[in-house]
C-alpha cells in the first residue's frame, strides 16, 4: 500500500469516527429541547472563557521560550505567533499536523534545526502535558465522587509510568554526549553500518532540543507553565457551565471535561476533533446527571468557542507572517517525510 493510500484511508477513518460519534450523539435527541438550551444560555459568560483561552496560549508561548532558549533566544511575539498558527493548523489540517507546523515555522523563521524544534514539542506534549493532565486527573478522582472503572485507573497508572520513563530518557539524552553513550552505541549496533552516522546525527540534533532539561531552573518554569496552562483551561470550561446556569455543579466538573476530552482527542478524527470532543463533553456531564440535550448544547458551545477563537487568531498570524495554509501544510508534510527518511 502506498503512502498516499494510507493517508487517504487514515483521513477517511477519522472522518467516519467523527461522523459516527456525532450521529450517536444526535440520535433520538429532542431538537426542541436542544434549541431551548442553546437559546437560554447566558453568552456573556463566554467573555471570560475567551480571555482564559488566550491566556493559556500566552502561557504556551512562554513555556516554549524556556525550552528553546538554550538553542536560540527567540522573542515572545514570534513564539506566540508560531504557537497560534500551529494550533490553528490542528483545527483545520488532518493528522494533527499543527505540531509539525510549529516545528516547520520555528526552523524556517528562526534557523533552529527541525529535529531540535520537534524535540521541544515532543517533550512538551508527550511528557509534560501528559503528566500534568494525569496528575490533575488523579486530583479530580480524590475530590470528586465519580465512579471510575478499574481498567481506567490501571491505564492511568501505566500512562504515568510511561510519561515518567519518557521524561527520564529525555533527561538522559540531554545530559549525555552522543559518542560517549554506551546505550546509544548498543542501539545503533542493530542498524546497518552505512546508516548509523545519519541516525546518530539525527539523535544528536534531536538532543539539542532537550538541552533545557540540563537546567533545573528551566525545568521548574516549564513545569510551572504546564500546570498553569491546564488549570486555566479547566477554569475556562467552568464559565461555559455557568453560561448554561449550572451553578450547582462543582468546579471539578470542568476538570473532568478537560481530562476526558483531552484523552479522547487522541483518537483519530476529523480536523478540529469534531465528534470526539463533543462525545467527551457529553460523557463527562452525564456523570453529573446532565440530560443529553443540555449536555450536547454545552458541548457545541464549548467546542465552537475554542475552535473559532484559536482558528481566527491563528489565521490572523498566518497572514501577518505572509504564509499560506498550503505552504505550511506542505512544509509540515515534507518535514515528516525527512524525519522518516533520516531514521
Amino acid at each position: 500500500m502506498t503512502k498516499r493510500n494510507k493517508k487517504i484511508i487514515t483521513q477517511i477513518a477519522g472522518l467516519v469516527i467523527s461522523v459516527g460519534l456525532l450521529a450517536f450523539l444526535f440520535y433520538k435527541v429532542d431538537f426542541a429541547e436542544l434549541a431551548a438550551a442553546l437559546k437560554g444560555a447566558n453568552y456573556w459568560w463566554l467573555i471570560p472563557n475567551v480571555v482564559l483561552i488566550m491566556v493559556t496560549m500566552v502561557f504556551r508561548a512562554y513555556r516554549w521560550r524556556h525550552m528553546v532558549r538554550p538553542i536560540r533566544d527567540i522573542g515572545m511575539s514570534r513564539l506566540f505567533s508560531i504557537t497560534m498558527i500551529g494550533f490553528m493548523a490542528n483545527n483545520v489540517l488532518p493528522f494533527r499536523l499543527g505540531e509539525f507546523v510549529r516545528a516547520y515555522s520555528l526552523s524556517s523563521k528562526e534557523r533552529v534545526s527541525k529535529s531540535a524544534a520537534l524535540a521541544t514539542i515532543f517533550v512538551e506534549r508527550i511528557v509534560f502535558d501528559l503528566l500534568a493532565l494525569l496528575i490533575i486527573f488523579g486530583i479530580v478522582l480524590l475530590i470528586s465522587p465519580l465512579i471510575v472503572f478499574e481498567e481506567l485507573k490501571i491505564g492511568a497508572i501505566i500512562t504515568v509510568c510511561t510519561g515518567l520513563l519518557g521524561l527520564a530518557f529525555a533527561i538522559y539524552l540531554s545530559s549525555r554526549s552522543r559518542r560517549d553513550s554506551h546505550i546509544l552505541a548498543k542501539i545503533l549496533g542493530i542498524f546497518p553500518r552505512g546508516i548509523r552516522p545519519t541516525i546518530e546525527n539525527t539523535v544528536s540534533k534531536f538532543a539539542t532540543g532537550l538541552e533545557f532539561l540540563q537546567n533545573w531552573r528551566r525545568i521548574f518554569w516549564v513545569t510551572f507553565h504546564t500546570f498553569m496552562i491546564w488549570v486555566i483551561m479547566g477554569l475556562s470550561n467552568y464559565f461555559i457551565l455557568l453560561a448554561f446556569g449550572w451553578y450547582d455543579l462543582p468546579i471539578a466538573a470542568s476538570f473532568v471535561i478537560l481530562v476526558v476530552v483531552s484523552i479522547l482527542i487522541m483518537v483519530p478524527a476529523s480536523p478540529g476533533f469534531i465528534g470526539v470532543y463533543h462525545y467527551g463533553t457529553v460523557l463527562s456531564l452525564a456523570f453529573y446527571g446532565i440530560p443529553r440535550e443540555e449536555a450536547l448544547s454545552c458541548a457545541l458551545v464549548m467546542h465552537a468557542t475554542q475552535f473559532l477563537v484559536v482558528t481566527l487568531v491563528g489565521f490572523y498570524y498566518l497572514r501577518r507572517e505572509h504564509l499560506s495554509l498550503r505552504e505550511i501544510e506542505e512544509g509540515a508534510e515534507q518535514q515528516i517525510k525527512n524525519q522518516v527518511e533520516q531514521t
